[in-house]
């Protein structure tokens, strides 16, 4: 018996020259009439958009033009993105100081300690600020600043970005909290 997907075959379907056949889209079943509305029954005529390999059909649709541009623009965008763009950097880094003072200690303090301690005697992760030049002096409120207070979990303020400039305005900044 002849295989009726042989396109040599002259008695199956594909009797006809298979390159110029346009293959047509079966009606819908009975069944499937019953939830279609009139225009979507109707027979599909797909005028050459199709072609038949082995009883399957196969779409041939051509990419849009402004797709094609689209495209290529993104194509340039993303080569040009590789090639020039340069990491963000997320951390905030305090204002590098030129002379020590109050001002920039208020900048070092919300950049670098605001995040564990508040400028009131109120307590965040760590203490409150407010004070702590008459409870440890000068020795002790240096020694905190350039060393932190690891036992406790705060590290050294050299150690979060800040130069010996800035700690000695955070310092200043830290005398006038009462």
């Amino acid at each position: 018996m002849a295989d009726s997907r042989d396109p040599k075959d002259q008695t199956g379907k594909f009797a006809e020259d298979p390159d110029r056949q346009t293959p047509q889209t079966p009606a819908p079943t009975p069944q499937a009439q019953d939830f279609l509305s009139e225009e979507e029954v109707e027979t599909h005529k797909d005028n050459g958009h199709y072609e038949v390999v082995s009883d399957i059909k196969v779409g041939h649709a051509k990419v849009p033009t402004f797709l094609k541009f689209v495209y290529a623009i993104l194509a340039v965008w993303a080569l040009y993105y590789a090639l020039f763009a340069k990491p963000i950097e997320d951390q905030m880094q305090a204002a590098p100081a030129t002379e020590p003072s109050v001002e920039v200690g208020a900048d070092a303090f919300a950049t670098s300690c605001a995040a564990c301690h508040n400028t009131t005697a109120e307590r965040k992760i760590g203490p409150g600020l407010a004070g702590a030049y008459e409870r440890l002096g000068d020795d002790g409120l240096k020694e905190v600043l350039h060393n932190g207070r690891p036992d406790k979990g705060m590290p050294a303020p050299p150690s979060l970005g800040l130069d010996d400039k800035q700690v000695e305005s955070l310092f200043l900044y830290i005398k006038t909290l009462k």
